[in-house]
This record gives C-alpha cells, structure tokens and sequence, in this order.
C-alpha cells in the first residue's frame, strides 16, 4: 500500500446483539469472531478486524468493536484511532442504554464522522425503520456524530450494503488527519501473541507518522528497547507501515509475558512519559453522583487503562454536566501528547463519568483554587500553537529546551511543526541553538534577552563589589542564577559573541572590567612588585608578606596580591610558591639555554644555575614539566622537543 493513498480505520458502535458482527461479516466476507468462546456464545469478546476494498479501489480496516458494557474497555481500544464510526443500530429495537454509553464515548473521542447503519432491516417494516432512523438522529443532536448519513441495512439479503460502501467512500473523504504522514508514531497495542518461528506479535492501530522494518523504538512504560523485525499490514508483509494503518509488528528484545494491551511504541526519541496531566473533563451529564475532590477512577487514553486521582483545580465538587479543568495523578505514567483525547469511568466501572482532552501533559502541581491556578488552565486551553510554544518555553525549567519535546504539545505533522518554528524564528520569537552533533534546542527570545540581562547585571553588581579580582567564578555564577549547564553555557558564549563578556580560564568578566585599584593598593601594589622582583625565585609566602610589608593590612596585601595574580604579573608556580613574571622569564631562558649547550640538567645543577635551594628548584622544574617546557627522564632533565633548535 502506498504512503500516498488515504488509510482508513472503520470502527462499529452499538448496543449487543443488534448486528455489529454480522454487518462487519457481510461487508468484508470475513470472520471476526477468533476465539471459539466468542463464536459459542456468539458475541464479541476482544477486538475482531478485517479489512475490505472500497468501490474506489482502496482498502479499509474495520475494527468490530464489542457491544456489552463488561466490554468497554475493548471498546474504547477500538474507537482510539478510528476515522469513521458505523453507528450500529437494531431497525426493529432502537436506541438501547449501552448505545447511549457508546454515543456518549464517541462524543468525548471527538469522532466525528460516522454512519447510522439500521442493521435488521428484512425483520421491521418500512414504517418501523423510519421511525427508529427518525428516534436515533434525534439522539444524536448535539453531540460530535449530529447529521450523520443513515443507511439501512440487512446482513441476511444484502440489502443497502452497496450504498453502505458508497457512502463510506464519502465520508472517507471527510477523514483526513495533519499528521497522517510524518507525525509522531504511536502503536497502541491491543493484542499480543506470540507465533512459532517468529516470535512475539502485536497489533493495533498506528497514529501518526510511519514505522520501517528493522527500526529500532522503546516500548512503554517499560521502557524497553525493542527491534521491529517484521511488518504486516492488513494480513500481508511491508516494509513500512503508515498512519491510520491496523497494523501487525513482529518485535525482538521482548517477551509476550512482558507486553500486555495498553503498553505503546514509539520512537526512541519521544519516550518522555508523565504521571501528571492537565485535561479539559467534559462530564456526562447521565453520571449519576457529584466528583469530589481525590477520587478514584479509571481512565482511557489509547488502549490503556490506568487508575487515576482526580485533583480538583477550579471548583470544590463537579457536577454532571459540567465541563472543568482538572488534573490527573496518575497511579502508573504514560506517554501523551496534548490533545489526545482520554475517558474517565468510575472506580468499579459501572459508569462513564466523562473525557476531555489532555491540555498539558507534562503538568506540574498547582495551587488549588488560586487565580493564577484558573488563569493559567485558561490560558493552556484557549492557546493556539504559537503560543503554545511561548508558553511551554516560558515556564519550562531550563532556558534552552530539546525541539523533541516541543512535539509533545504539537502533535501535527512534523513538517509543520518546523514551519511553525522557523516562522516564530523569523519573528524573532524564538532563539534556535542548533550544534553539529546534538539535539537542536529552542528558547523563548523574551526570555533568552532577561536572563542575558541578568548575568550582565550580576557581574556588574560583582565587579562593583570585588574591584580587585579579574572576574567571578563561572560555575558560581551560574548558581547564583539557578541556571542549568546547557542554558547557562548557551547564553554566556552568545554574550562572548556579542563581546559584552570575556571568558579566562574559568572565570567570566564584562569586556569593559578593568582591575582598579585604591590609592593604598596602588602603593602596595608597587611595593609587592618591588618585594618579587628582588626575592628573584626565592620568593616569600603569602602569609611572610604582613611581616615584610607591616604598613599594610592583610586583608589589603592579600587581595592586591591575588590581583596581580590575575593580571599575569606574578606566575603560579605551586601551591604558595610564586614568582614575579619578569623574574620567571628570565630563569626559564636561562634554564633553556643551559640545555641548549649542555643537554640535560640535574636538580642540583638548577639550583646552583639558579642560585636557589631545594626547596624552591624542585617545584619550579616540576612546573617547567607541566608547560612542556623540560622532560624529566629519572634524575636528569632534557629540553622539550618542541623548544629543540632545528
């Protein structure tokens, strides 16, 4: 099947026993019905599928969907990916109260396009049909199935099948999805098998995007790497499985114990999973009692049933009927995307209290009943998506954040994606950080200029404070901003750039800090300098300095000391062994024309070159090892290499 071609998943709907199983028999000439339980009592337990070929040529999956309400969970794992609804109706009995519970569920799924298909219709007579087609569109006003085409049908004599395919090449038409090609690929499973000479076998309905033999992808919530290592689609071998596609995946690295309905592939790099979600709950106004804060339900998202908390953000109780924001707490996480649609049933599943949308998957906690609290729900809501993006990267921890995770709030096409966010680039609303060999990341640009303002404000407020020291720390300044790494790095090399900043070593200053010095430290200054020139290479500690120099405070010796340290005018030999620069110039040319001439050196005969003592020529060699200057070779030392005369 080619990517081009439109794939369509067809699910039935309806109450038991009005006819699902044999219309689905009728249309494709196969049996659903696969377990000899299911067959014996002649009812749908699990997912039944088949496919057949349209009057256009092309092909359709239909999902034969269980009509008994001990079964809504398996109805819910087929309506998650279905595209059209055949809306199963009995002619000579009418709507049923589990047909109202499958309406109910379509509406929260956002299903729109559909057919009533009047099964029986050899068993009611011609007034009867009318009426009940007349009762069930009544049924259907105000919800996401209103208007839908009516098509009567018998499974017996064939009657209206013809005009049943031609109406669902019509409204196949109407069933287009943005991120049918290159979306996010998600394979919700619904079953699990395991075949002899293969191996472990799932199914289900791929959302979004393609999935390519040998590709590699992570199961979840396990979180376990898996190989696809065959593709089968509509009962034959691909190489590629697309969108809308019911699709087979032979998979390596797993068990089938280890897999179960509900679990979901993806691509490696959009495994991010979340126990705490933002959703926008449209409750059922059927649902018999009033939602309290912190109670327990089931919900749906995909083919997964999860048990959940249902915080309570804007109201103190919800009411039947109403539509609020809530979060969930989940029990166990799993990977959503804003948008997806997700169910809520009671604890004992007896009821189905409502659905809604997923609004912000990756929620944090609020404060409940705060104006920021409703302001903010209000805000995720109504956002469209260039907002969307200003708002995930406004409030997200970091500063720089992966273009991956963007996709968890826009699931559309990628391609669209990157044109929303070379848009917003051009607008000057984003910053793009891309880097040969990693993950592009995005920032909002508001917020890149603030947070650039403030480490521009906080070396100024440092060097005000500090006059004396060539700059602060980057490390600590990155922690007294609460900056991540990645972020901080970003934005500090970007002011590097721009030349406001100057990196030296690890320490950071504004490219206008200039040393200063305080008319005492001037003189002090002076009389240090004076103090290592003649001490030559036997130089005084920092601590002997206060008794050479006694006019002087320690506090004042000591930082004019450290500030000539980070001009370059006294050179680090080792800890609290320091020599004035000009006096270590002229000892390492010495040192380097003696081997020049001679060609290796022993410590004894540095020290009288040097005229110094031990104490000061063995650290002052091992320093001239550290800057490749000499090679020790056991006691004696030779010039480096790269200092030899050609």
């Amino acid at each position: 099947m080619h990517q081009d071609q439109r794939h369509v998943i067809i699910g039935t709907a309806g109450h038991v026993d009005h006819g699902k199983t044999a219309l689905v028999g009728t249309l494709t000439g196969m049996e659903t019905d696969r377990l000899k339980e299911e067959r014996d009592r002649g009812m749908s337990i699990e997912l039944g599928f088949a496919y057949f070929d349209l009057p256009d040529n092309s092909r359709a999956g239909i999902v034969d969907v269980p009509g008994h309400e001990k079964f809504i969970r398996s109805m819910l794992s087929g309506a998650y990916g279905m595209d059209i609804v055949l809306f199963v109706v009995d002619a000579k009995e009418g709507v049923q109260e589990q047909t109202l519970e499958h309406l109910a569920i379509l509406d929260l799924l956002g299903i729109s396009n559909g057919i009533l298909v009047m099964t029986k219709s050899d068993l009611a007579t011609a007034d009867e049909l009318a009426e009940a087609a007349e009762m069930t569109q009544e049924m259907l006003v105000g919800t996401s199935l209103e208007g839908i085409p009516t098509v009567s049908v018998s499974a017996i004599t064939g009657a209206g099948i013809e005009t049943l395919k031609q109406t669902i090449v019509e409204q196949v038409t109407l069933a287009t999805k943005s991120e049918e090609n290159d979306g996010i690929p998600r394979l919700y499973v619904d079953r699990v098998f395991t075949v002899q000479g293969f191996g472990v076998v799932v199914t289900g309905t791929l959302i979004g995007g393609s999935i390519n033999r040998e590709q590699r992808m992570v199961l979840l919530p396990q979180g376990d790497v898996v190989r696809v290592r065959g593709i089968q689609v509509h009962n034959e071998p691909a190489s590629v499985a697309y969108a809308g596609q019911r699709t087979a995946l032979n998979l390596s690295g797993m068990s089938a114990q280890d897999i179960q309905r509900g679990d979901v592939l993806c691509p490696i790099d959009y495994s991010q999973v979340t126990d705490n979600i933002d959703v926008s709950l449209q409750v059922l106004s059927s649902f018999p009692r009033i939602i309290e804060h912190w109670s327990r339900f089931r919900a749906y998202l995909g083919t997964r049933e999860i048990f959940c908390r249902l915080i309570l953000l804007v109201d103190e109780a919800i009411l039947p009927g109403d539509k609020v924001q809530v979060q969930l707490r989940l029990e166990q996480p799993i990977l959503t995307f804003r948008g997806d649609r997700i169910i809520i049933r009671d604890f004992s599943a007896q009821h189905t209290v409502g659905g809604g949308e997923v609004i912000n998957p990756f929620a944090p906690k609020h404060k409940r009943f705060t104006p920021e609290t409703i302001a903010t729900l209000a805000q995720w809501e109504e956002a469209d998506d260039a907002q969307i993006v200003n708002i995930v990267l406004a409030n997200s921890e970091t500063v720089c954040v992966p273009e991956s995770f963007l996709y968890y709030y826009l699931p559309h096409s990628q391609t669209d994606v990157k044109t929303l966010l070379d848009r917003l680039k051009t607008e000057g609303k984003i910053v793009r950080w891309d880097e040969s060999g990693r993950e592009t990341l995005i920032s909002d640009a508001e917020r890149v200029s603030t947070v650039k303002a403030k480490i521009v404000d906080a070396l100024t407020t440092f060097h005000e404070a500090q006059p004396l020291l060539a700059g602060q720390n980057s490390s600590q300044l990155r922690h007294k901003l609460s900056l991540d790494e990645q972020s901080f790095e970003k934005l500090a090399n970007q002011l590097i750039k721009e030349r406001q900043l100057v990196k030296d070593g690890n320490l950071l200053r504004l490219v206008s800090h200039e040393i200063q010095f305080s008319q005492e430290e001037e003189t002090a200054k002076e009389k240090l300098e004076q103090l290592f020139l003649e001490a030559g290479m036997n130089t005084p500690t920092l601590n002997e300095l206060s008794t050479q120099l006694p006019e002087y405070t320690p506090k004042v010796l000591a930082s004019t000391f450290y500030a000539l340290l980070n001009l370059g005018r006294f050179v680090k030999i080792a800890e609290n062994f320091f020599i004035h620069k000009t006096r270590f110039e002229e000892i390492s040319d010495a040192l380097t024309t003696y081997l020049r001439e001679n060609g290796t050196i022993t410590v004894a005969e540095f020290r009288e070159t040097a005229e110094t003592s031990r104490k000061y020529a063995v650290p002052f060699l091992e320093y001239c090892d550290t800057q490749n200057l000499t090679v020790r070779d056991g006691n004696i030392r030779r010039l480096h290499p790269r200092h030899l005369e050609t």
